[in-house]
This record gives structure tokens, C-alpha cells and sequence, in this order.
């Protein structure tokens, strides 16, 4: 029972019992003579009875009082921990199960805070790390060829050209990363979110397959769409990050297909979602780094010898839980890999989730 309801009835019940006490005297009286009793005996049995009943409701009062008193006492301490950045212990304090109430309530959804909290510091502190990382190696081999230039260790024209070549090369790189992670906090801080708009999503399809069809045609891939969906059907949707999710989704299965390789894409609907599939004949994800793929910087153990940064899914990700969509996979070795994006098919901005 809700602390609110408790309380009510108790008071409720401090107030009631003395007024029927006292109203229920002409009534003894009359019972008392009924019986043969004194009725000053009988009214001072009913009293005793009733100033029990009245003690006892007092003390449940007081009872609840000392507990919403320690309770909030709790709350101080716990909020003022995660003021101090104190996210790693959990805020239950209770260790046998109670019924629910007000402050248990909001007990469990400060805790769901601090864990989202810390699962963001991790986030933050994975992020700064792989960041550090990816930069540091790009930025040292330019460091080493203007060493090697400066200390004539690279005198000849040639070389010296070459070497400017890969400088050039790994500062291209360098500004493909530097854009890349501010597109990434960009998306972080979900700000877009108010630009999407209610519109046919088959155009949108239309565009990213036909995008996919030409690019095989160049990488000699060979794409294969299949797109069925009703042209009236509407989603809340930002075109241009939906191209970009469905875009480094394709661009994964292209890097990781060889030539000649076979690329599908696809798309479906039902009654009440649409499904858009990237599938690719690549090499496949081992199974214990699928649950890690959509971390940043997070490089599959049988991919990192191809190009990337890691920021691709971790944007896919990003763009699909703040349309709120879903994403899944399912890949196997030297089989190939296919991404589900699932788009429920909701005609008003309030089924959008706001974070």
C-alpha cells in the first residue's frame, strides 16, 4: 500500500474513533440499562477499548513518520553520493524483499540513474581511450617522417616526395577521424531529434539501394535489392541520418565482401513495423565480439586488419535508438553477416522516445 494511502487511513482513523467513542455514549447508556450493567462501567469499557484503538493507530502514524523520516534521511545520503561522483555502489539498502511504496519507487529509479550514470562514465573513459589511441598512431608516423626529413636521414628527392605522400595520406586520415568523432558527439547530444519528420519512407529506401547498386557496380560487387513497401506508408524519420545508419551499413558489407561477392538489401513490411536487412557474403563476425560491435572504436577480432576507426556502427546505433528503432545481428564465420534495422510504423511524434 502507497504511504500516502496508509497515512490517510490512520489519520482518518485518529480523528473517527473518538467521535464515535463520544457519539456512541447515549447508546451504552441505553445498552446498559438493557443488561443490567452500570452504564458508567460500560461507557468506561467502550473508552478503554476505543483509546486503544486510538494508541495504536498514533503509534502506526509515528511509525510511518520515522519511516519516511529515515527514508528521506537515505535519500540525502544517496543523492549527495552521486553528487560526489560516487556511482559505483548500489543505493539498495534493504536486504529482504517489502512491498512497494513511494520511496522504494524512487529508491530503485535513483539507482536505475546511477547506473545509467556509470555505464555513461564508462563510456566516456572507453571513448577517450580509443580516441587517444586511433590518433596517436596517425600523428606518430607523421611525426617520424618530418623527423627523418629534418635530420636528412631523408635527403634524396624521391624519398622525400614519398614521404610527404604518406604524410599527406595520414593527415587525410587524421581529418577523416577528427570529422568523424564530431559527427559522433554531434549525435550524442540528440538535438536532432527535433527535425524528424513524418514522411514516406519508401523514397528514402529507394535512394539508399540505388546508392548500393552503384557503388557495387564500381567496387564490383554485386548488389541485389528488394524493396516491399507501400508507397503511403509514413515514419517519423531525419532522412539525412537515416541515410548515413543505412550508408555505413552498407559500406561494412562492402568492405568486408570480396569481389564478385553478393550484397543484398532488403525490405519488408507488416501491420505494425517496417524491416530494412544489409546482409553481405563476407567473412562474418566471431560470435564473442557481436555484443561488442556497436561500442566506439570497438574493432572485431577477425576485421582489424581492414580500414576503419570503429565509429561507424557505434553511429548506426546511435541514429537507430534515438529514432527508436531497433537494430540486430546475425553473423557467421565465412558465411557473411546480415543487419536488421526494425522501424515501427507510428503515425504521431509521441511514440518517439524523448530522451
Amino acid at each position: 500500500m502507497k504511504i500516502k494511502q496508509q497515512l490517510n487511513i490512520f489519520i482518518l482513523l485518529v480523528v473517527l474513533i473518538p467521535l464515535i467513542a463520544f457519539a456512541t455514549i447515549p447508546i451504552n447508556r441505553q445498552l446498559a440499562s438493557g443488561f443490567g450493567i452500570a452504564s458508567d462501567k460500560l461507557i468506561f469499557i467502550a473508552l478503554l477499548f476505543t483509546g486503544s484503538l486510538e494508541l495504536v493507530c498514533i503509534l502506526f502514524t509515528l511509525h510511518i513518520s520515522n519511516t519516511i523520516t529515515k527514508s528521506i534521511s537515505f535519500l540525502q545520503y544517496a543523492t549527495k553520493k552521486l553528487v560526489d561522483g560516487e556511482i559505483t555502489q548500489s543505493l539498495e539498502r534493504r536486504t529482504r524483499k517489502r512491498g512497494n511504496n513511494e520511496i522504494t519507487e524512487l529508491i530503485v529509479n535513483l539507482d536505475k540513474m546511477r547506473l545509467a550514470l556509470q555505464e555513461d562514465d564508462e563510456r566516456r573513459k572507453r571513448f577517450i581511450m580509443g580516441m587517444s589511441h586511433d590518433l596517436r598512431t596517425p600523428v606518430a608516423v607523421i611525426k617520424g617522417y618530418l623527423e627523418a626529413i629534418e635530420d636528412g636521414i631523408v635527403s634524396e628527392p624521391e624519398d622525400i616526395n614519398k614521404s610527404i605522400n604518406i604524410i599527406l595520406t595520414k593527415t587525410n586520415q587524421l581529418e577523416v577521424m577528427i570529422n568523424s568523432l564530431i559527427n559522433f558527439v554531434k549525435l550524442e547530444t540528440k538535438n536532432w531529434k527535433n527535425n524528424l519528420i513524418l514522411q514516406p519512407v519508401l523514397p528514402v529506401l529507394e535512394e539508399f539501394a540505388e546508392s548500393c547498386v552503384n557503388s557495387g557496380a564500381i567496387f564490383n560487387r554485386i548488389v541485389k535489392t528488394e524493396l516491399n513497401i507501400n508507397p503511403e506508408t509514413k515514419v517519423f524519420l531525419n532522412r539525412e541520418l537515416a541515410m548515413r545508419a543505412l550508408e555505413n551499413l552498407y559500406s561494412n558489407a562492402q568492405r568486408y565482401t570480396k569481389e564478385k561477392a553478393v550484397i543484398t538489401v532488403k525490405a519488408n513490411e507488416s501491420d505494425d513495423k517496417i524491416e530494412v536487412t544489409v546482409q553481405d557474403t563476407g567473412i562474418g563476425i566471431n560470435q564473442k565480439d557481436i555484443q561488442f560491435i556497436f561500442d566506439i572504436f570497438y574493432r572485431a577480432s577477425n576485421s582489424r586488419t581492414e580500414p576503419g576507426h570503429g565509429i561507424g556502427l557505434s553511429v548506426v546505433k546511435n541514429i537507430v535508438d534515438t529514432h527508436g528503432w531497433k537494430i540486430d545481428v546475425k553473423s557467421q564465420l565465412g558465411v557473411g553477416t546480415a543487419f536488421t534495422i526494425t522501424i515501427p510504423k507510428t503515425y504521431s511524434k509521441e511514440a518517439v522516445p524523448r530522451n
